[in-house]
């Protein structure tokens, strides 16, 4: 018998925002170089969320790009 591995659907820009660091990372583990490269540690800032930070928009681009990927919502 085969297992299905679960997959989640692209997050949509207010999830990205609004969704705590340790949970974007454990979701969707692709934004994690994205976040160090910004100097945000998943460690040590896990429980913010984006929409805490200073001026997030740019980081917020980049993870939305890194999420592109993924199919939309209804298409996994």
């Amino acid at each position: 018998m085969m297992m299905r591995i679960p997959f989640l659907p692209r997050p949509s820009r207010e999830e990205l925002l609004t969704r705590p660091l340790h949970v974007l990372v454990r979701d969707y583990p692709e934004t994690l170089e994205n976040l160090r490269g910004h100097g945000v540690s998943p460690e040590e800032f896990g429980d913010l969320r984006l929409e805490e930070f200073e001026n997030p928009e740019g980081l917020l681009d980049e993870l939305e790009d890194a999420t592109a990927w993924r199919p939309p919502m209804g298409r996994a």
